[in-house]
This record gives structure tokens, sequence and C-alpha cells, in this order.
């Protein structure tokens, strides 16, 4: 199918989505988070987005009882045994030639480093061939079936798991990439104003299943009397989590996500899946030049520093287990708790974040909001460990929270505004690979300094140090803030209505994370 063929058939579907919401009667609050009128895309990926909430929440749980789990096997103390043992004891033996804390942190590193290497790859697939559809089921169906083998978690099945949820990390990036290709032409059905509206919808969704999983597993956990075992949450988790996901993806990905052509055209000739890739790195290289000497006052520099923020905040779920288990002594049933605590904290924070954005510019807000997540990690890293009660974790929490929901949408307030007219699908494409790049550096350099026996808050500290250089690097190479927006094309955008300004803040346009504290690893 030709370009024009699929603008066609774009503009005749939107064309029938404008006719039928004319006449259709006022839906109550409840019919309208689910009304997606004559977009079946949209209703897909709500339901794929709240399938990767629940399955972040619950390997969240899972990790916490696999470090738990390569700690015993390892010979150290767990749990009551350990805070009985006293602040002074410190464990130094290793299994599988490793230091058990750094197991879950070099999990990390294996998905950072296959996602950094396969996600162009596989973004030339997505760009020049029609197999979106069947790449995402795809990814979805290995990720479900990890998640149920790995219900069997326990003392001799612990190692195996770790494997499968490097292999899992990475599904999970392919899943949110292929996911992603279809927001931009959602967007082009529906306009940017109702798509911001969309988008709001998806993240309340996303926010709310989340929330709701992790109160169903701390209750039914404190219901059957396993709260303090980590081995038989992490069962129930996992357990929850595959029958929800795939009733999520399958229904998602089977009912409502459409094939799609390939969105840019092949030259005459090319017919092997090695000269389409070798041909789609080209023009994604000539793509980045072209970004760099034609918009190098805002989007480039907003993706050099989407390549360093995003590798810090897509660790700080990974590491924060790590941290709060061994430094804070939270075991898997307190760990879910900080994490719904997490959640709670981003609504605040996302109120916060048109406020500080009318008061200066998309750009100015996130580097402030990337300074602010700096702080309080630090601070968190660095007192905790002598609190008197590992509970004041939790106020942690909630600023952690709290940073988070004023970090991303003001990160995709600057992207939608620094986006260039008619380029909004293919540097779609880019902002993930870019988001993908270095993920797997801030946890090598927290397993390094582990191996060695350097504080865990040092390398929390180190992971966070990747927000203030992302800061850095916007405040000394953008541009002002008009010139960003004149250099796209948007310089219109200034006169955007305040209402509409708050609903683009509120949803985070072309939410690249959701709200999903990233990450599965």
């Amino acid at each position: 199918m030709t370009n024009n063929s699929k603008t066609s058939n774009i503009a005749d579907k939107k064309e029938a989505a404008q006719l039928s919401s004319k006449d259709m009667p006022p839906l109550n609050c409840c019919e309208r988070l689910w009304d997606y009128q004559d977009t079946p895309e949209a209703k897909g990926y709500a339901l794929l987005s709240m399938g990767r909430g629940v399955a972040v929440m619950a390997n969240v749980v899972f990790n916490a009882a696999l470090l738990e789990l390569a700690q015993t096997a390892a010979g150290c103390l767990t749990g009551e045994e350990k805070e009985a043992a006293g602040e002074d004891y410190e464990c130094t033996n290793k299994i599988y030639g490793q230091n058990p804390l750094a197991l879950i942190s070099n999990i990390g590193v294996v998905t950072g480093l296959l996602s950094a290497f396969f996600m162009p790859f596989i973004g030339v697939i997505l760009d020049f061939t029609s197999y979106r559809r069947f790449i995402g089921m795809v990814f979805s169906i290995v990720f479900t079936l990890i998640q149920i083998i790995q219900i069997s978690i326990g003392p001799k099945t612990w190692f195996p798991m770790v494997i499968l949820q490097s292999i899992g990390g990475f599904c999970f990036a392919g899943m949110i990439m292929t996911s992603l290709a279809y927001l931009p032409e959602i967007c082009e059905l529906v306009g940017q104003t109702k798509f911001s509206k969309y988008t709001a919808r998806f993240t309340a969704k996303q926010f709310s299943i989340q929330a709701l999983f992790l109160m169903l597993v701390g209750g039914l956990s404190f219901a059957f009397g396993i709260a303090k075992n980590s081995t038989y949450t992490a069962r129930m988790a996992m357990g929850l989590n595959s029958f929800f996901i795939a009733i999520l993806f399958g229904v998602g990905w089977h009912k409502y996500m459409p094939s799609r052509p390939a969105s840019r055209p092949l030259p005459e000739g090319l017919r092997s899946c090695t000269s389409v890739v070798v041909y789609g790195l080209k023009q994604n290289i000539a793509t980045t030049k072209s970004i760099y000497h034609q918009y190098k006052k805002g989007l480039f520099w907003f993706l050099l520093a989407e390549v360093f923020a995003q590798s810090s905040v897509g660790a700080l779920t990974t590491l924060a287990v790590v941290y709060l288990n061994d430094v804070v002594g939270l075991n898997t049933a307190d760990v879910s708790l900080f994490f719904l605590v997490v959640l709670i904290g981003t609504i605040p924070g996302a109120r916060l974040a048109p406020i500080v954005t009318k008061r200066s510019n998309p750009n100015v807000a996130w580097q402030i909001s990337m300074v602010s997540l700096f702080i309080t990690i630090v601070v968190g890293a660095f007192t905790l460990g002598n609190a008197p009660n590992k509970y004041f974790s939790f106020v942690w929490g909630f600023f952690v929270g709290f940073n988070l929901g004023w970090f991303y949408p003001t990160e995709n307030l600057f992207f939608s505004c620094a986006l260039p007219k008619g380029s909004e699908a293919e540097i779609a494409g880019f902002r993930v690979i870019s988001s993908m790049l270095l993920s797997w550096l801030p946890p090598l350099l927290f397993s390094l300094m582990i191996s060695n026996g350097i504080d865990p808050k040092w390398g929390m500290m180190a992971m966070a140090a990747f927000l203030i250089f992302a800061a850095f690097l916007l405040a000394v190479g953008t541009g002002k803030w008009e010139d960003i927006l004149l250099e796209s094309g948007r310089s219109e955008a200034q006169d955007v209505e305040i209402d509409d300004a708050e609903i683009l803040l509120e949803s985070g346009r072309s939410e690249t994370q959701d709200v999903e504290i990233p990450n599965v690893q």
C-alpha cells in the first residue's frame, strides 16, 4: 500500500470519527473513560498500557524476592534474621562469582545492552515493513509465557529466573516500541486536542490498575499470611500478573490493534530482509545528521538529554529495590507498599508541572524537575540507612513519585513542542531508541560499586548523576524557547490556550514511559 492510500484511509477514518461524535448522546464519567469513538487502536493502546502497568508492578515484587533468594543461596542472612544481626552485619559471600546484591542490577545491564543493540534494527522493521502488529504480538506472547514460567520461582529455580528476567526485560522494551508506533497515527486520526484527552485516559487507566494491583497483592499476602515470605508473595504476584496480562494483551492486540502498512516507502528492488535493514539504518543515520544540522537549538539537545535522563529514571525501579532491601531493610510486601506510595506521589507532582511550566517554559521546567529528582534520590540514599524506622522510606517514596509526576509531563511537552511538523512518527521512534541507548550504564556502575564493596548509596548517587548531566546539556546547549518553537515550526504554540496546555502537561503527550515507573528488569 502506498503512502497516498494510507493517508486517504486515515482521512476517511478521521472524517467518520468526527461525524459519529456529533450524533452521540452525552456520556457519564465511566463511559467517557472508555469512549474512543471509531478509533479502535486507541482502545487497544489503552489495554496494552494497562497490561504493561500490571507487569511492572508484578516484577517489582518479583525482583525483591529474587534478590532475597540470591542472598540466601550465597549464605547471607535475610529478613528478620538480618535485622536481628544488627546494623553492623555485612555479608561478603558471593554466588556464581558475584555479589548477590549486584544480581538485580546485572539483569538491568543485560536488558539494557540487548535493547540498545537490537532496538534500532527493530525500529527499521517497524518503519519500513508491515510487520508492526506481528512483532508486537510476538513480543507480548513471549513476555507473557516468561511471566507464567516465573510463577515457579523458588530456592532451586531462582537462577534460571534471572536469565528469563533479562529476556523478559528486552521483550518489554520491544512491546513499548511497537505499541508507541501507533500513537502518531492515533493523533492524526482524532486531532491533537482529542488525542491529548485520550492520553490522559491512558495514563489514568494505567495508574489506576497499577495501584489496584499493588493493593490486591498486598491485601492477599496479608490475608493468606504470606506477607513475610517473599517467595510465596512473588508467586502470587506473578500468577495474578499472568492472568491479567494474558487478557489485556490478548484482547488489545487481537481485537483492537490493526495491521499497518509501512510508514516509509522502500526503493524499488529491495526485497531481502538484510537489504531492508541496511537501507533503514542508513536512512536513520541520515535523519540523525539532519536533526543535528537543522534542529540544534531544541530537538537535538532534547534527544541527547533523553539518552542520559531516561537511563537514570529507567534504572530507578531496579536499583531502588536493591537499596530498599539491603540498606533500609524492607521485605517484599514492604517494597510493594513503597511503590504504591510512589504512585500516589505522582498525582500532586503532575499538578505542579503546569504551574512551573507556565512560570517558565517546558525546557526550564524539565531541567528543574531533573535537579529536584536528583536531590531527592541523593538525600534519601544518604539518610534512610540511619533512619530510626524503616518505614520513613515511604516518605522518600512519596517525594520520588512527586518528582516523577513532574518529570514526565514536562519532558513530553518539551518533546511535543520541539518536534518538527510532519516528522512525528519518524522522530518518535528516534526518541524511544534514544531512551534505551545507555539504559545499561547506570546498572553497570551500580554493580561495579557493589562488587567492590562500595556502599549502595554511592551507586544510587551515580545513577542520579545522569539526571544532572542531562539538565546541564539542556542548560548549555538549547537556545531560547522562542527559537526552539520557531525552529520546529510550532511558534504558534506560544498562543495555545492555557486549558489546552494543561491537558498536554497532565496527559503527557507521546507518553513514552506512560507513568509506569519503568522498568521490567
